[in-house]
């Protein structure tokens, strides 16, 4: 029989977020798998270092376990594995497919079975292995990501690329390589891609995987470590198993905020979901406050400065959407920029690419749910950001160097 839903969870807590993985199985089996919505998962714990692969059975019960033994959860490949396993083990009408990852930090024997993995011979400390750890490479997903940032020739190469490309640019390409073997597994998109992550709700992200998943949900922030209610969010698929992808991607926004409504100890939170068929008019309007910005930068590159500084702003030089059209909005009176960004933010409400967002905390009060990469004027681009699918086709990256260079000159 086929299901309507295969639901499977990546779960890659060989690290900090071991204990979370525990309790994240736990609210799986709360509810369990059912002929009409099948429940999958793959979990690596330190305790143990092994992984398995689970048919989750409602409080335990009639679980199928496979052992995987000690594989590598961060390895792509290792995940393309399990959504290949899944979609064999519990075909279904459609398919969900949660990444649940690293965003708690690679310990630095992580980091030394890397570098003794990569053999490399290029100068590499224990001691840089573990400022490593504690920087920007901690928030990688894959673990290809941190060994390409080992294999530089330098520790000033190591430094560039931890700091502009590690979780952000070759952490996306890496994820479109994922979702383009994993629609090919399923025979179409995937109904439903989600990140319970740190950083992932990103424009560039969406737009790399936008042939492979229909809707996408993640966080702008950093996610608390107790991550997405998966018993909530089961138990309403569950209950209602004819649901389509965009009504559970609101699910999941919606059951999460409403997860930490009573914690204000975990804020900021955010959540939101979005629907990939309508992303090409959204970066089109992206396009034109670029095209507006852009002539102005020379003469107006203070205010844009500072509608930047006054943004919402997250690890990785993510900067929320909605908070910088506002603030620019506020700052520049031509009639271009204004019209400008009143068609980001119109395009930024829920019902159109912007299916739901929700958020919590002063931080991200006025929060719209998409980030996008704005560096500091004083950092440089990333050198992989031209690689992206998002880059190639439009033209934030020019903005982003204009606006480097104008704010140097100014």
């Amino acid at each position: 029989m086929t299901a309507r839903w295969t639901f499977m969870v990546y779960m890659a807590g060989n690290n900090s977020l071991s204990q979370a993985a525990g309790e994240d199985l736990r609210e799986l089996q709360a509810v369990g798998s059912s002929p009409e919505v099948q429940v999958l998962t793959f979990v690596k714990q330190a305790d143990t270092g092994r992984a398995r692969r689970l048919r989750v059975g409602k409080d335990g019960q009639n679980e199928t376990a496979e052992d995987l033994g000690p594989v590598d959860s961060g390895n792509p490949q290792t995940v393309v594995d399990f959504i290949r396993w899944g979609v064999q083990t519990a075909p279904a009408e459609k398919y969900a497919i949660v990444l649940w990852n690293h965003g708690g930090g690679w310990t630095p024997d992580d980091m030394d079975q890397l570098y003794s993995q990569a053999r490399l011979a290029t100068g590499v400390t224990r001691r840089e292995l573990n400022r490593r750890a504690n920087q920007n490479m901690a928030r990688a997903f894959f673990s290809t990501t941190i060994t390409k940032i080992l294999a530089q020739p330098s520790e000033g190469e190591r430094q560039i690329c931890n700091d502009d490309g590690s979780g952000h640019s070759l952490d996306t390409l890496e994820l479109g390589n994922v979702m383009k073997l994993a629609a090919q597994a399923i025979g179409h998109p995937v109904d439903l891609l989600g990140m319970d992550a740190c950083l992932m709700s990103t424009l560039e992200v969406a737009y790399q995987v936008q042939r492979e998943a229909r809707v996408i949900v993640g966080s702008e922030e950093l996610e608390p470590g107790a991550g997405w209610c998966y018993d909530r969010v089961l138990a309403d698929l569950a209950a209602r198993p004819e649901q389509g992808p965009a009504e559970l991607g609101k699910v999941v926004v919606d059951r999460y905020i409403e997860s930490y409504r009573t914690q204000p100890a975990e804020w900021p939170v955010t959540q939101a979901a979005v629907e990939t068929a309508k992303i090409r008019p959204f970066a089109q309007a992206l396009d034109g406050l670029e095209q507006a910005l852009r002539p102005r930068l020379q003469a107006n590159w203070s205010q844009v400065y500072q509608a930047h500084a006054r943004s919402a702003r997250f690890v990785m030089d993510l900067v929320d959407l909605r908070t910088f059209c506002r603030n620019l909005a506020g700052a520049m009176s031509d009639a271009g920029v204004q019209s400008a960004t009143k068609q980001v933010l119109a395009a930024l409400q829920p019902g159109g690419y912007v299916i739901a967002e929700g958020h919590l905390g002063p931080k991200v009060k006025d929060c719209g749910g998409i980030s996008v990469y704005f560096p500091a004027p004083s950092d440089p681009v990333s050198r992989f950001y031209k690689d992206l699918r998002f880059a190639k086709a439009h033209r934030w990256d020019r903005f982003l160097k204009e606006y480097q260079r104008a704010v140097q000159r100014g």
